[in-house]
């Protein structure tokens, strides 16, 4: 043969090798390839011949894994496993036993995992205890309820514990204990409600309260109101009761027992009395004006400390004059650093303010500027001091207020409001926060188990870190979650970093939402801002007084919606489907108001009230006209969206820039009868379905 044909031949045998096994599968480490997630590149260095270490194998294990490849995973595991150092072993030792199940050799599953449970770190020991009660026999109840109950002692978070509960109630036996438990995380959960339905009576208090509140959130008054009148007072659940049995009246119109309920609780002992007078303060403004007015004065006469001071600032809402400061000075002497002395100083600036009284109004915000002072409140109150000052033509003053507003609340609206647009966003993660480097669990490719560790040391790093894996991952919510616990620090300024800031303000859903902004001509940003607010992008998300999903739909903006769309079947709590009637919305309220700022006010507490608040201000400028906005939590709102929406639009270029040219969907008025789509109250808590864990599986 030729020495041309010779080096021909080798040219044609190496291009032959090359197409099966790639170039970049050997000049990359399976470390390198494992972080990019080339599975490909892995099964090619699996077969290229080369020498591979223990860590290596257990990195291509792991690959193996994330693709379902359980059988292929579990022969690459064993050729490893007897290197594993002591921190690594018990949770590869848990994987084997995870793809032995899966292979169907149970029996064996079954062995490794009851040798593993005593040993089994924190962490670990829940997983290895669900995986025990899948491997139990069915018929053995005692052993699957044994299993269950160490889950359920084990569990670290709710989703966890509703896993170990649900599965418990379809157990025989006593199950009232488990679902009075589980109406405790998901107070409508079904199949709790049931077990404790079945309960021969009467029932014991806690039961009552149980299915009262499930029938109080279900809008079924009748049913919840004699439940809640059966718990006695001196009971656990005695204020409580009483707390929702006056709303139940309330929601009924029967404003009089409403009152008196309320009344009770707001003059004596603590849990709910400030709720119950805030209740009251809301039930004068529509019905038994009088009756309601007297009660206030009452409990601000007989009681003390904050109570006090809360039962004044309600009273002096509903009067003028000389009677309303009196009322007002005595918060203020009660409770000078508190929210109440803010928002009437605030209020009593906003006068004189729109009065022309300029040095008047900069005066009493200043005066509010306490370092107690509501961290949402103090970049408010910084911005209309320092336009106050700019107004007064004294620019240095304006200019040190404007200066602490940026250093101290960047990513705010009113920062943005200010001039701080532009901010300085830098690649890579913060220093402070990434210099933690990758645990002995990451190095050998357990990163679920790596992040869980993470998150369960608590220090900054370390939490980063599991945002960091959890986006490896494609866990956009996770990442969220972990990033939220290190917000201070990522929101800090004044250099930002891309990454840790699209971990705050993620674009989940994402194939959903550009699809219905499309459709519906809003942008996309929008979509994304509101639902961050909404419901920390949460499908499952239930506000206490109905709202559900995504984006906290009332039940009756999305029937109106879906009647538009001709959507016979939804389901609020189905992502693709609220999506699409949350964005049908925006886009209405964006057509019908213009600004998106209006359209938010009205998305929180309906068309009817935004068009109340635009009545002859359609001139005054925007910032103002949002100040103006009569419902706190609407003016927090919009405030929140607003700046979300702008760290979105400074993230992410817009697939869709107009607003206001949304087309309306449907021939459908705005909801007014509902306040707005949300509807939430910052005062109450939500009661929000919580998803199955899904067992480390």
């Amino acid at each position: 043969m030729s020495r041309r044909l010779f080096r021909l031949s080798l040219f044609f045998v190496f291009s032959a090798l090359l197409f099966v096994f790639p170039l970049s599968a050997y000049s990359q480490s399976m470390e390198d390839l494992f972080q990019r997630r080339d599975w490909k590149g892995i099964d090619s260095f699996l077969v290229s011949g080369n020498a591979l270490t223990a860590v290596d194998y257990t990195l291509a294990a792991n690959a193996l894994w994330f693709q379902n490849r359980w059988s292929e995973s579990l022969v690459t595991l064993k050729k490893s496993a007897s290197s594993w150092p002591s921190g690594v072993k018990p949770y590869g030792d848990f994987m084997i036993a995870l793809a032995l199940e899966r292979a169907g050799q149970k029996n064996e599953a079954r062995k490794m995992a009851l040798a593993l449970l005593p040993k089994a770190p924190a962490d670990l020991g829940y997983y290895v205890a669900y995986a025990l009660f899948r491997l139990a026999d069915e018929k053995d109840h005692d052993g699957r309820k044994k299993y269950l109950q160490r889950m359920y002692a084990l569990a670290e978070n709710n989703a966890q514990r509703t896993t170990a509960l649900t599965n418990l109630l379809k157990l025989p036996g006593n199950k009232e204990a488990y679902a009075l438990n589980l109406t405790n995380i998901s107070p409508r959960n079904s199949a709790a409600l049931k077990v404790l339905e079945s309960l021969p009576k009467p029932w014991n208090p806690d039961v009552n309260m149980a299915v009262g509140y499930a029938a109080y959130l279900r809008g079924q008054y009748d049913k919840a109101i004699p439940l809640f009148r059966a718990i006695p007072m001196d009971s656990r659940h005695g204020r409580k009761s009483r707390y929702y049995r006056a709303f139940s009246l309330y929601n009924q119109k029967k404003y009089t027992a409403a009152l008196e309920a309320w009344g009770y609780l707001a003059k004596t002992g603590t849990s709910y009395a400030e709720s119950s007078i805030r209740r009251i303060s809301i039930l004068a403004g529509r019905a038994e004006r009088e009756s309601a007015l007297s009660v206030l004065r009452e409990v601000a006469a007989s009681r003390d400390g904050e109570i006090q001071a809360r039962a004044y600032y309600s009273l002096s809402t509903h009067l003028s004059g000389k009677e309303k400061r009196e009322a007002e000075d005595k918060v203020i002497a009660l409770a000078p650093n508190s929210l109440f002395t803010t928002q009437i100083l605030w209020r009593r600036g906003w006068g004189k303010w729109a009065s022309g009284d300029v040095r008047g109004a900069v005066a009493d915000w200043e005066r509010s500027l306490v370092p107690e002072m509501k961290t949402s409140w103090r970049p408010r109150v910084l911005y209309w001091v320092s336009k106050g000052y700019g107004r007064l033509n004294q620019p240095s003053k304006r200019d040190t207020f404007v200066k602490t507003l940026l250093k101290d609340h960047p990513l705010s609206i009113y920062a943005f409001l200010s001039g701080g647009e532009k901010l300085d966003i830098q690649a890579g993660d913060p220093p402070s926060l990434a210099s933690r480097q990758p645990s002995e669990l990451e190095k050998w490719g357990f990163v679920s188990h790596a992040r869980r560790v993470l998150l369960a040391k608590g220090d900054a790093p370390s939490i980063y870190r599991a945002a960091l894996l959890a986006e490896w991952m494609g866990d956009q919510q996770a990442a969220y979650s972990a990033a939220g616990r290190v917000s201070e620090q990522i929101r800090k300024g004044p250099v930002f970093y891309r990454r840790a800031l699209s971990f705050l303000f993620p674009r989940p859903f994402f194939s959903e939402v550009t699809k219905a902004s499309d459709r519906f001509k809003v942008e996309d940003n929008i979509v994304w801002a509101i639902m961050r607010q909404e419901s920390a992008f949460n499908p499952n998300a239930t506000s206490w007084v109905g709202a559900g999903g995504l984006m906290q739909l009332m039940p009756g903006t999305a029937r109106s919606e879906a009647k538009a769309l001709e959507m016979k079947k939804y389901s609020v709590y189905n992502p693709e489907q609220n999506i699409i009637l949350g964005s049908a919305h925006i886009a209405r309220l964006l057509r019908s108001f213009g600004d998106v700022e209006v359209a938010l006010a009205a998305y929180n507490a309906g068309g009817g009230n935004a068009r109340k608040w635009l009545d002859g201000r359609k001139d005054v400028p925007l910032d103002e006209w949002i100040e103006s906005v009569r419902f706190e939590e609407t003016n927090d709102y919009v405030q929140k969206v607003m700046a979300n929406l702008h760290i979105y639009r400074t993230l992410y270029a817009p697939s869709r820039l107009s607003a206001s040219d949304a087309a309306a969907p449907g021939d459908v008025p705005d909801e007014d009868a509902e306040p707005g789509s949300g509807g939430s109250e910052p005062e109450e808590s939500d009661d929000a379905p919580v998803p199955a864990d899904d067992g480390g599986k």
